[in-house]
């Protein structure tokens, strides 16, 4: 990536805070995590705004990602904790909405760990999510299918 290139912005969607923030540090520099969403109920609230490349006006506010809306995200990354029906459902519901092509991304909920998540979790769902990102954007960065991770 040259110096010149701005990160790819993305709202992310998890439960756990603490997550989320590190996974956003993960995420650079190739990608900003410009919002992080926390429910189910919040993403249906926000993600139209965001899409359409406007403050969410978020009525749970978190220090997670940067809060710069001047670029719309083109992408919408879950975490596990998200239902695959759940996914689907939104992205149906905002499609057309962005301006632009978005990569929807999901994690696959039969992969969370049993028990406490080991020190790299982060990191490497942070790796996993790159690569996918990389996926897609490399094949024309077009709307389709749900992308796993």
């Amino acid at each position: 990536m040259s110096s010149f290139t701005r990160p790819m912005p993305v709202v992310a969607c998890g439960k756990i805070p603490a997550m989320g923030k590190s996974i956003s540090q993960h995420m650079l520099p190739e990608y900003e995590v410009i919002h992080f969403i926390l429910s189910y109920e919040a993403a249906e609230a926000e993600l139209p705004r965001l899409l359409a490349g406007r403050d969410p006006q978020s009525r749970s506010p978190n220090e997670i990602g940067t809060h710069d809306y001047s670029r719309p995200p083109r992408s919408v990354i879950f975490g596990r904790g998200y239902e695959p029906q759940q996914v689907e459902e939104l992205k149906k519901k905002f499609a057309g909405v962005a301006k632009e092509p978005v990569a929807w991304v999901r994690g696959n909920p039969a992969d969370l760990p049993a028990g406490a998540a080991g020190p790299d979790y982060a990191q490497n769902i942070a790796a996993d999510m790159k690569k996918v990102l990389q996926i897609w954007s490399d094949g024309g960065g077009k709307d389709g299918e749900i992308l796993v991770y």
